[in-house]
């Protein structure tokens, strides 16, 4: 038996619609250049929720491309909260 393939859907409150706006706008740029033909992400986003859902031809792709939206929305938060104490 084989997978045909795999999806999630992650869905990410922020505090406040602006920064899940910041967060998206900080993460475009690697939705639109996705370095896999291997996995294909969408992303929604209302109010301050932010919603991924990827889709993937197996587990391994999936995990690399959940990892890295998780990794890059992590530095993208941790980022706009520093420059937020410095406003």
């Amino acid at each position: 038996m084989s997978l045909l393939g795999v999806k999630t859907e992650l869905e990410i409150e922020f505090e406040s619609s602006g920064d899940a706006e910041v967060i998206l706008e900080s993460i475009k740029p690697e939705i639109n250049t996705s370095p896999s033909d291997r996995s294909f992400t969408r992303v929604d986003l209302k109010k301050n929720i932010l919603t991924i859902e990827i889709d993937a031809d197996d587990t391994t792709t999936l995990r690399a491309a959940l990892n890295s939206y998780l990794r890059w929305i992590a530095l993208s938060h941790d980022i706009l909260k520093l420059n937020n104490e410095y406003i």
